[in-house]
């Protein structure tokens, strides 16, 4: 082989070389973020799965006293947010126990996996310490709580136990801090706390973390605030925001221009809660109701309970949409649900 035959063979190799190279390098950076983006997750200001934007319509529900979640299909739900009403006590895990108040709760593990089974994503949320009404969460700061160390306890348990199952999604406190500030509250204080719990679930899971607002979850404010601070070097948050008397009560125009607001933050917000009554007040949802759906934002009714007697209760004993005294709030809610799907674009 002549020296200029050789000089040519040997180009072309290390070109051929360098494209393989190159070829192998965007091969492994396209498995990279394909894994980095696979199952649910936030991404900017939307919920997503396996990055494409979604939309989830769901309901509060109350497994921990009985599992089943097969009704809510029929419905066309996507999505639960238990109501953990003994942390203390509720089983992560096994066989039903009888708690302290003689009452029967079903495991964290039991709860999901039935949920799994019907397609459905699972919120975990504690909504009280040991099943009593003066330690339900609401309204209380988190630190001055006396149980609050073991609940950081229970918490972690909870992150550790369902680590990386990107379906069951942690919020850490069920509606902090007074609806009238009257605690001593400032947004510091929120900030403070919510990165605190924040960085106990993060330490043990990837997976979406629900983070609460002020006001007992009525007060978006903090969010417009100091929320895009909170984001800063976090991942998967999603906003839960409560809709009662704070937003009921307020104009349709006026409801829609706080939504603006949100979305013009790009803050990731989910409706965790709304009904039509609240400290004995009846409201009516389905203005709401409909600006929300139209704005591709998720959300969650209170509540998924057979009793017409309750006029927040979603369902009759029957098991038919629930209208008593409430502005047809069961037919309204199932009538959503059954909607198609409307994800932010």
């Amino acid at each position: 082989m002549t020296l200029s035959k050789a000089y040519k063979f040997l180009k072309n190799l290390f070109l051929m070389v360098c494209i393989s190279l190159s070829i192998y390098a965007c091969s492994n950076s396209d498995i990279s973020n394909a894994v980095e983006v696979k199952g649910y997750n936030i991404i900017d200001n939307k919920i997503t799965y396996n990055a494409n934007p979604i939309q989830l319509i769901g309901a509060n529900t109350l497994q921990s006293f009985g599992v089943g979640s097969q009704d809510l299909i029929n419905w066309n739900l996507d999505i639960t947010r238990e109501f953990v009403g003994n942390v203390k006590e509720n089983p992560v895990s096994g066989t039903p126990i009888l708690d302290s108040n003689n009452q029967w709760l079903h495991s964290l593990e039991a709860i999901v996996a039935e949920n799994r089974a019907n397609n459905l994503i699972t919120i975990l949320c504690p909504f009280g310490w040991d099943g009593t009404t003066e330690n339900l969460f609401t309204g209380k700061k988190p630190t001055e709580t006396f149980f609050y160390s073991d609940f950081i306890n229970q918490l972690e348990l909870w992150a550790e136990t369902f680590k990386d199952q990107d379906d069951v999604w942690i919020e850490v406190w069920n509606e902090p801090y007074r609806f009238d500030r009257a605690d001593g509250y400032t947004d510091d204080i929120w900030l403070s706390d919510m990165t605190t719990l924040y960085q106990i679930v993060r330490n043990k899971t990837s997976s979406i973390i629900l983070i609460p607002c002020a006001e007992q979850g009525q007060d978006e404010s903090v969010l417009i605030n100091v929320g895009s601070s909170f984001l800063n070097g976090k991942t998967n948050v999603l906003f839960d925001i409560h809709a009662y008397e704070k937003w009921l009560i307020d104009s349709e125009d006026n409801m829609s221009q706080r939504l603006s607001v949100l979305e013009n933050k790009n803050l990731p917000v989910f409706f965790g809660e709304i009904a039509p009554v609240n400290s004995g007040v009846l409201m009516n949802p389905n203005p709401l109701l409909d600006l929300l759906s139209d704005s591709g934002i998720s959300l969650a009714a209170w509540l998924w309970k057979y009793d017409e007697n309750d006029q927040d209760a979603l369902l009759t004993k029957d098991g038919n949409p629930n209208n008593v005294n409430n502005n047809n709030w069961g037919s309204s809610y199932r009538s959503l649900a059954l909607k198609e799907r409307n994800p932010k674009k």
